[in-house]
């Protein structure tokens, strides 16, 4: 290599059998490739650089996505599971709604002969286990929600008839309806010959006749008026069964009763006798509705 007025570079080429060449370039011209080719290896550095961090980025990017849709597979998991769940929640609550439905039928059915046995008609029953509502037509949870308001009403209205049938049977157990005594009707109620010879009396009750000693019934739950020896009857009790009713048994042989004492239909309240103005053994039996004397066979069964 030959340097010439520092302008120039000169390289000579020697073969070994042509003849020798010059080439000859610019001093400035290897600076320009020294600078070139460093410039050319930052870039190739800064782009190796470049794509090696958008290689991490791209990696980081593809786990996050493989972790997204790991977590979207977990998810999609779990919805089937609780889809599974609902399915299974939507079965039991078709299950559920039949059964309460067939619970009202049952319950209005038990209602309506309720009412047939006391003899009434409860206002608060409605009659309609659906209130109208077409249940069909709504969902499951939709439909629970109406049965649930309908049970609701339905207790509320369960806790109006079980206090009319209280009363009702209340009622019932006082009315005085019971046979007295066991044995024969020797008399009835109205006009009658009187039996010691005094012409024709009205006689405001019936007779019945059976042997000494024979229990006295209350005809009906109520509470002793009375409970001593009346003139004519002999041994008397007067029981009030309210609602307007009251009874008379007289002639007994034997009071078990007290003033003032409740009794329970059914109950004994004397033993049956002669006392008084009478022919022999019997109950001489009498039913008053608000002050005035009824036949009895009108109201016993």
């Amino acid at each position: 290599m030959e340097k010439k007025n520092n302008s120039k570079i000169s390289i000579m080429i020697v073969p070994h059998t042509e003849k020798v060449r010059r080439i000859s370039f610019p001093s400035w011209v290897p600076k320009a490739i020294i600078i070139a080719l460093t410039a050319l290896f930052m870039t190739i550095v800064i782009t190796v650089k470049h794509i090696s961090s958008s290689n991490t980025n791209l990696k980081q990017e593809y786990d996050n996505k493989v972790s997204e849709i790991t977590n979207l597979e977990i998810e999609n998991k779990n919805k089937e599971i609780e889809l599974s769940k609902l399915k299974s929640q939507t079965k039991n609550l078709y299950e559920k709604t039949n059964e309460v439905e067939d619970k009202l039928k049952e319950i209005d059915k038990l209602q309506k002969k309720l009412e047939k046995m006391a003899a009434i008609k409860s206002p608060s029953r409605s009659g309609n286990v659906s209130r109208n509502i077409k249940l069909e037509t709504l969902q499951p949870d939709e439909e629970m929600e109406v049965l649930t308001e309908v049970l609701e009403d339905k207790k509320l209205e369960l806790e109006i008839f079980i206090k009319d049938l209280e009363e009702r049977f209340e009622y019932l157990e006082c009315v005085p309806d019971l046979w007295p005594a066991k044995g024969k009707l020797t008399s009835g109620f109205g006009n009658r010959k009187d039996p010691l010879g005094w012409g024709s009396r009205f006689h405001q009750g019936i007779d019945i006749a059976n042997s000494s000693g024979t229990n006295i019934l209350a005809a009906g739950k109520g509470v002793v008026a009375f409970s001593g020896n009346r003139n004519g009857y002999g041994k008397t009790i007067i029981v009030n069964h309210g609602n307007g009713y009251k009874t008379l048994y007289a002639h007994n042989r034997k009071l078990l009763i007290h003033v003032g004492d409740r009794v329970e239909k059914g109950q004994v309240i004397g033993k049956m006798g002669s006392t008084g103005k009478s022919t022999g053994c019997h109950l001489h039996f009498e039913i008053h509705k608000n002050g005035n004397p009824i036949n009895p066979l009108e109201v016993l069964k």
